[in-house]
């Protein structure tokens, strides 16, 4: 089903400050989805305190923790780390920090980011299956308590499920902050679900249909005139043109931004997925990673490391999933999808 695969998407990635979600205007969906909430927190804290609090929040036999957390660098290093929803710290740090840790990590393969090394502790109780995984225990808990020392508190950003009145000190609640904008007279592509799907298609027919809608997508989120329909651009400034076929409607754009877990981002493919939803021709879904994050994506298997990436502001990964019901005969959530991705050179996810 549908669902079943698009749940492996969503859950193999991390926190991220900013989802889209694209439709052509359907008041049905646009009020469910304004229905979704979400809170989370930020404070200042030790990593070493912060971990005594989340420890009894990661659930030990579930496949997902029931907190996410990311440490934000300081205004004197470009240390950073997060605690991700399998359980696992991760820790990016320059040489001097790393050597001062003593803990066994891995130096980045990138020229221009060999002064990164990243370190990968597993919070749960039982042993890791990855070989490069630390277990936390009391080599690792002296060695961030140092640490904790020599810096001082973190800025910390987290989400956790069922918050707790036992919150770390100085913690600050937030809520998820929702824009939404619907225009008129927009170019909105007319796709059917199998439009999505290459089977039966010519590889290179369908490989410029997909590319030109998830340009058209990324002109909308931007709020692009050049998909207005009177939109009269000279051709010397701009040649793009919207996908073909297409009609002049309305459009609704929905941004979600803050410190948004992979289970908000599922909450969200579970309204646009229902059966009792009357679902537009499509949707489209763009998450975007924190890019100083050193974790962004978890691989499905689980007992993988997460693959290495450079924590810094000009990487990036992020995905758009484009999906589509309309005149599907079969299940109600058997529609058909689309997926692209974007991943920045400082990543090792595809090698």
């Amino acid at each position: 089903m549908a669902s079943e695969s698009i749940r492996t998407i969503v859950t193999s990635g991390t926190s991220t400050p900013r989802v889209d979600v694209i439709f052509p205007a359907n008041a049905s969906l646009q009020t469910s989805l304004q229905n979704l909430q979400l809170t989370y927190h930020k404070c200042e804290s030790s990593l070493s305190d912060f971990l005594r609090f989340a420890k009894p929040h990661i659930n030990q036999l579930a496949a997902e923790s029931k907190v996410v957390a990311l440490g934000l660098a300081g205004p004197a290093d470009d240390d950073v780390w997060s605690l991700d929803s399998s359980g696992v710290l991760t820790i990016a740090v320059c040489k001097q920090t790393y050597e001062s840790l003593g803990l066994p990590g891995e130096r980045l393969p990138w020229n221009e980011c060999q002064d990164t090394h990243v370190i990968h502790i597993s919070v749960r109780d039982v042993r890791p299956n990855a070989a490069k995984w630390l277990t936390y225990g009391a080599k690792e808990t002296a060695a961030l308590r140092a640490w904790d020392a020599k810096r001082g508190p973190w800025k910390i950003a987290y989400h956790l499920q069922d918050p707790a009145s036992d919150l770390p000190v100085n913690t600050v609640e937030h809520r998820l902050e929702r824009s939404e904008k619907t225009r008129a007279n927009v170019h909105i592509p007319v796709y059917k679900p199998s439009d999505l799907v290459l089977a039966g298609s010519e590889k290179e027919e369908w490989e410029e249909k997909v590319s030109s809608l998830f340009e058209w997508v990324g002109m909308a989120s931007l709020g692009s005139q050049r998909l207005s329909g009177a939109d009269r651009c000279d051709p010397y400034i701009s040649v793009y043109t919207p996908p073909e076929p297409s009609s002049v409607g309305e459009l609704t754009v929905m941004c979600w931004r803050g410190l948004i877990p992979s289970s908000f981002v599922q909450d969200l493919m579970d309204t646009i997925l229902s059966p009792n939803m009357p679902c537009p021709s499509f949707v489209s879904v763009t998450a975007h990673s924190v890019p100083t994050s050193p974790v962004t994506y978890i691989p499905a298997e689980g007992v993988k490391a997460p693959p290495l990436r450079a924590s810094r502001l000009e990487s990036e990964d992020t995905w758009t999933l484009v999906y589509s019901r309309e005149g599907v005969a079969d299940s109600p959530q058997g529609g058909c999808w689309v997926l692209g991705e974007s991943v920045g050179r400082w990543d090792r996810r595809w090698g």
